[in-house]
């Protein structure tokens, strides 16, 4: 038996027979054995694009964590730390992006924890800092169409 078709996945209540466990047509899926995918609404104000940067995370405390970020978008970044930090928390981050002069020393709140990943959000930047932000998105959003690989937080030209 071959894959769904596109948008629709197996009946969970029958599992893609189409009929009850006394054969008759399931309800759910009126025996076709399919149902429609929701699509997934996305709630992000900005796409996220791959990228491996070394990040510092300093927490409330003055303890730098070193880590690297998974993924990155105007409004905020995944990184994996050694250790946790608890959602709420703010943090003050240090990373370098090749279309800002200097590291960035941006405010972030733990949105987000599972494991040792964390979904951090920007809190505080300067236009500055988020024209930079925009341009190294951009960049990596073209790298992406385009299928070229650049090395860790490298635009290529």
């Amino acid at each position: 038996m071959g894959s769904p078709p596109m948008g629709y996945t197996p009946c969970e209540n029958c599992r893609g027979r189409g009929k009850t466990d006394d054969d008759a047509p399931c309800p759910s899926c009126e025996g076709t054995g399919l149902v429609a995918v929701k699509p997934r609404i996305e709630r992000r104000r900005s796409p996220r694009y791959r990228t491996s940067l070394p990040i510092t995370v300093r927490n409330r405390l003055e303890h730098d964590l070193e880590g690297h970020s998974n993924a990155i978008s105007e409004g905020g970044l995944s990184v994996t730390l050694p250790e946790p930090i608890p959602v709420g928390s703010v943090v003050l981050l240090q990373f370098a992006v090749p279309t800002h002069p200097t590291k960035l020393r941006l405010w972030a709140v733990v949105r987000h924890l599972i494991g040792l990943q964390h979904g951090l959000e920007f809190v505080s930047v300067t236009e500055g800092e988020r024209l930079s932000l925009r341009q190294f998105c951009n960049g990596l959003a073209l790298q992406s169409a385009s299928g070229v690989q650049a090395g860790p937080g490298q635009i290529s030209s």
